[in-house]
């Protein structure tokens, strides 16, 4: 009679590839089922050696990815051991990636200008934005309609045309009308064509 209190120790690595091999499946299937219930351990053990946790999960999810591409696999002394191994060289590789193309000193950094604008110029885009939305509004809702057809949805005059039961002049007419309203609430010239 056995004592159940006592938890049976790990199967030996020899045993793993043994029942590793019996199966019809690829090593690669194989290890794949392996990732599967394993995963857990595996991306907590991960987690302590690269120290991140975001890290860990995409290595993991590199392995899966690279095995099912169904690569070729010799013999396997250790499994568990193969794919931690697998993981923690895939997360090397991406980080090498990483490194080579954020790799730029400040120095080089700093040479490239800010196209990013001032607090002025995005105070006066959002008041500009907000008079072209309220002069939108104010326009008849055809008009309107048929602006946002134009410009919104990209829809030739010739769609749009048909879309309203206009002819092609009346659509023609309504955007340079609408056109018209907005340049003057906004301020802006006639663009010349």
């Amino acid at each position: 009679m056995t004592d159940d209190s006592e938890p049976s120790p790990p199967a030996p690595a020899s045993e793993i590839d043994a029942s590793f091999q019996a199966t019809n499946q690829s090593r690669a299937q194989q290890l794949l089922a392996l990732l599967e219930n394993d995963y857990d351990a595996l991306l907590a053990r991960l987690s302590a050696h690269l120290s991140s946790p975001e890290a860990a999960a995409d290595a993991l999810h590199d392995v899966y990815v690279k095995l099912r591409a169904e690569p070729f696999i010799g013999e396997l002394r250790n499994p568990p051991a193969y794919l931690y191994r697998m993981a923690v060289n895939l997360a090397k590789n991406r980080s090498r990636s990483d490194w080579h193309t954020v790799n730029m000193d400040d120095a080089r950094l700093s040479e490239f200008p800010d196209s990013a604008p001032d607090q002025e110029s995005a105070a006066l885009a959002v008041d500009e934005m907000n008079r072209a939305l309220q002069a939108l509004h104010a326009l008849p809702a055809q008009r309107q309609a048929i602006f946002l057809a134009k410009w919104r949805d990209e829809k030739s005059q010739g769609e749009i045309a048909a879309e309203f039961g206009l002819h092609k002049r009346s659509v023609q007419k309504d955007l340079a009308r609408a056109e018209a309203h907005l340049r003057k609430i906004l301020r802006r010239p006639r663009r010349p064509f």
